[in-house]
């Protein structure tokens, strides 16, 4: 049975009355990520489980940090699809009260043998009965679109089908929905966006979706591409059908070994006008900045912008730091983070804007120095 734990371990004599809730909600999101399940599936059994997880890759919280909705990749092929799952954050907040006011293990919930101060929990404890959809295999990650109303929409890029499914939330009814069918439904083909402009005589999507981006206010979405180095730009009308809009590869250059791809993708200030979304690669320490704009029709097109490269990263290993898997803004877009596994690091880049309108790009500081390099 997946576990879901909802207190971290903590040190010192009353450390488990110490935690903030908020904090104890953070730690609730960060323990879906590794759980699995842990067996192998017989074949007459190959519908993944509705009550837990597996493989999990991704999460995203709804805009009124009432729900958490959690990707399974079914990366090992033990079922025959992904899962998009809900978790209902009330709930999860009332079982921390309880346990940080007077100790109160509810049902389902045993603390944990090693950590005292750790509440372990069933998945099934807090998952919202039949609320969650299958999806192709090898998920990635999932963004959110806030439509108004309580209404939300999921932006999935799933590298098994190739494609970008898309999964509406209902407030009102409190369940995902991408078809008709009832009882964990597979998402339909209505709800994965494969072809541009819906054009059977267009492209189909380029191959390996990876991180999504949405920007609610644009009513748009991008994606990135692992292996191809691709950008896709997704319309995402609130009240009309999503429609996979543009594409721009070409971006990064190929890696010594013939690797190219794009990774890591944040827009400056979400949900304000003009947003700025950088872009970071597989291949290169380059930094590809976008905005979209839309034709006398409506259509949604990607716009490239300045770009810059982490060429002071890296210290006497050279070459600057690629591989950039995500990127996060602060201090109101004007300090961008951008983590990087080639080498480990973490640059802290000045991405305020200068006087002629255009994002500084100064690398400030790196925060994580290399690994290897530490240990020399």
């Amino acid at each position: 049975m997946t576990k879901v734990s909802v207190f971290p371990q903590a040190t010192g004599g009353d450390a488990r009355r110490s935690k903030s809730p908020q904090m104890l909600r953070r730690a609730l999101v960060s323990a879906v990520l590794p759980l699995a399940v842990g067996c192998t599936a017989p074949s007459e059994e190959v519908r993944p489980p509705d009550d837990g997880f597996d493989f999990p890759t991704g999460v995203a919280v709804s805009p009124d940090e009432a729900n958490l909705f959690v990707l399974s990749a079914n990366s090992e092929l033990r079922y025959d699809s992904g899962t998009v799952q809900v978790i209902d954050l009330v709930d999860a907040d009332q079982v921390i009260a309880d346990w940080l006011a007077d100790g109160t293990i509810p049902e389902n919930c045993d603390p944990d043998p090693t950590f005292s101060e750790t509440l372990a929990c069933d998945a099934p404890r807090f998952l919202r009965p039949g609320a969650g959809v299958r999806i192709g295999n090898f998920a990635t990650s999932l963004a959110v679109q806030d439509k108004g109303g309580g209404d939300l929409r999921l932006v999935v890029p799933v590298r098994g089908d190739p494609s970008i499914t898309t999964i509406d939330w209902s407030g009102d009814a409190g369940v995902l929905e991408c078809g008709d069918a009832e009882g964990f439904p597979l998402c339909d083909d209505d709800h994965r966006l494969s072809r541009f402009l819906d054009d059977p005589d267009l492209p189909q999507i380029s191959e390996e979706p990876y991180h999504a981006f949405v920007d609610s206010f644009g009513e748009w979405a991008m994606v990135t591409h692992l292996t191809s180095g691709s950008v896709t730009l997704v319309d995402l009308p609130a009240a009309g059908d999503p429609m996979l809009s543009d594409v721009l590869g070409g971006l990064f250059a190929a890696d010594p070994s013939g690797r190219r791809g794009s990774l890591g993708i944040a827009g400056r200030t979400p949900g304000q006008e003009g947003d700025i979304v950088y872009v970071g690669s597989l291949s290169e320490n380059r930094i590809q900045t976008f905005t979209v704009a839309r034709t006398a029709l409506g259509r949604p097109l990607l716009v490239p912008g300045e770009y810059f490269f982490l060429d002071e990263v890296g210290g006497d290993l050279g070459g600057g730091s690629s591989d950039t898997r995500a990127i996060v803004f602060g201090q109101g877009g004007d300090v961008g983070y951008f983590m990087n596994r080639e080498p480990p690091t973490v640059a802290v880049v000045d991405t305020s804007i200068d006087t002629t309108g255009v994002p500084v790009a100064d690398v400030v500081r790196r925060v994580l120095e290399v690994i290897e390099a530490e240990r020399r």
